[in-house]
């Protein structure tokens, strides 16, 4: 009996000082999926102010083309008029998705473009925003290259 219970008691005294180490894992944010994002801020040139971000996102699957498309957004609120297109470079060509545009809106995604090859690819994702009917455009340019 008394063996019983000398060995609960060193167990738990041996748990219980494990369970004080410190343990540095690192937490991953989420799931890898490949996918990535380049942002850039909108700018009229002039101004200071910024009406929101264009971002290109992109990946590179292994084995298969590379894809990309440019998203457009406000930081608040609606601007009068947004837009999105994606551009590629790739085997000599340029391709170009149509304008995505929206009014009234607060963001915009262009469609998805697929390179033509693997490699040697460059993607460029243009944005725009007008903060209003009488307002000039904000503009952005994103790029990737594989």
């Amino acid at each position: 009996m008394k063996t019983k219970k000398l060995l609960a008691t060193s167990l738990l005294c041996g748990l219980c000082a494990f369970s004080t180490l410190p343990v540095h894992a690192a937490e991953p944010e989420g799931p890898y999926t490949g996918i990535h994002k380049e942002v850039s801020t909108l700018s009229d040139g002039k101004t200071r102010v910024s009406w929101g971000e264009g971002e290109l996102v992109h990946a590179n699957p292994v084995g298969r083309k590379p894809w990309a498309y440019a998203k457009t957004y406000t930081f608040a609120g609606n601007a009068h008029s947004i837009k999105a297109r994606t551009k590629c470079k790739s085997n000599g060509q340029t391709d170009y998705t149509s304008w995505a545009e929206k009014s009234n809106a607060s963001s915009v995604s262009s469609a998805t473009l697929v390179a033509r090859t693997e490699s040697d690819v460059k993607f460029n994702g243009e944005h725009k925003i007008q903060d209003t009917s009488t307002s000039g455009w904000q503009t952005a340019t994103t790029s990737v290259s594989y």
